[in-house]
């Protein structure tokens, strides 16, 4: 690297470190390495899909390394798994990467009270989780199929959009065939879909309900290895999905930068240090009235992309700007072709959400496969 020219390192490949990548692509005068400990972007807002067996694993994955060569030659993918950030260096297993400038996009993991710890419930933040769901999931339908059991219970901990999803997609997925009778999908939840209106909660709860979803609004008091304690009653299960919040992953928690609760405290222009950007997960973002915003894949697309775009002003040496993050909408899919979407032009329910929201998955997807495909075009 010829001394004017600044390195850029963005550590992480999920959807924030991607945008951010992006927008680095191609810049006169920067290098960019994007470092992973995975070699594949997770595209986990689908995991609903590939745990009820309507993806497969090609469907829902991306490699870093034909990407990071399509976006072109300024783009150095590396596999190595980060364990802290010295003064202008990442630190990794296999090697120490010096940086001008570093863009954390680490990340969070699902958090898992202690109380849900559990060889048979599992999180969907890891793509490994993900697949043993799918694979839990496969099994049960098996063992009813050959008649090894009469009943059985998925229980899914978490009455937000994802635990919704994941319920609601494993039901239909059920109903298409009498061979799975007996086998029944308990959503347990203290708090259902809080982020809807009342009168979209109730549609999506009759909807849900109507399908077969059993909607359980109990806390949780214990769990005995294949059994939910509640207060006053206890409810046996095969395996369960726990989808209760998020949590930053191992890196971000020992770093020593300002922090607001668990996530990364940033300014107005993203920046969390004078060289140090952080988006997505790890990152307490905010629109710009000061109110936090929930960790979505918009909310993370957009501050990797803005927070490149500041970077790059930095370089320049032209004033940084702040950050307009917003919620542009919210699609929830209720199982099969039915999805209640939320815009700011209004609500939208049935197969028009549920195309809306498919619509808006494929335009995700597609640009970033092209972009792989080009991979031959920059000499690997």
């Amino acid at each position: 690297m010829t001394p004017d020219v600044k390195r850029v390192v963005i550590l992480g490949g999920g959807y924030a470190g991607i945008k951010a990548a992006e927008v680095l692509a191609g810049s006169d005068g920067i290098e960019v390495w994007l470092i992973d400990k995975n070699r594949y972007h997770y595209l986990q807002t689908e995991s609903y899909n590939l745990i009820a067996s309507n993806l497969t694993l090609r469907d829902i994955t991306l490699s870093l390394e034909e990407l990071a060569a399509g976006l072109g030659s300024g783009i150095r993918f590396i596999r190595d798994e980060a364990v802290a950030v010295e003064d202008g260096a990442v630190v990794g297993r296999k090697g120490r990467y010096p940086y001008d400038y570093l863009i954390l996009a680490t990340g969070s993991v699902t958090r898992l009270p202690r109380v849900f710890v559990s060889d048979r419930l599992f999180g969907v933040k890891k793509l490994a989780n993900a697949l043993h769901l799918k694979h839990a999931f496969e099994d049960l339908l098996l063992r009813h199929m050959s008649g090894e059991r009469e009943s059985s219970r998925i229980v899914v901990i978490g009455g937000g959009s994802s635990g919704v999803e994941i319920a609601a997609e494993m039901q239909h997925y059920l109903n298409r065939s009498r061979l799975y009778a007996g086998i029944r999908v308990t959503l347990v939840a203290d708090l259902f879909l809080a982020e809807l209106d009342e009168k979209s909660r109730h549609k999506a709860r009759e909807i849900l309900e109507a399908s077969g979803v059993e909607i359980v609004e109990k806390l949780v008091h214990s769990v005995e290895e294949d059994t939910l304690v509640f207060a006053e009653e206890r409810m046996p299960f095969a395996f369960g999905v726990v989808a209760t919040g998020i949590a930053p992953e191992s890196l971000t928690r020992g770093l020593e930068l300002p922090r607001e609760g668990e996530f990364l405290k940033v300014d107005e222009t993203l920046r969390v240090a004078e060289r140090i950007y952080a988006v997505g997960d790890c990152a307490a973002l905010k629109d710009r009235t000061g109110k936090l915003l929930p960790p979505t894949a918009q909310t993370a697309e957009q501050s990797g992309t803005q927070a490149a775009r500041n970077l790059l002003r930095q370089i320049r040496g032209e004033p940084l700007q702040p950050a307009d993050l917003k919620i542009y909408g919210l699609a929830i899919a209720l199982g099969g072709r039915f999805a209640i979407a939320l815009t700011s032009y209004g609500k939208v329910e049935g197969i028009l959400a549920h195309l809306g929201k498919k619509m808006i998955e494929k335009f995700y997807k597609i640009p970033l496969h092209l972009k792989s495909d080009r991979k031959g075009d920059h000499g690997r």
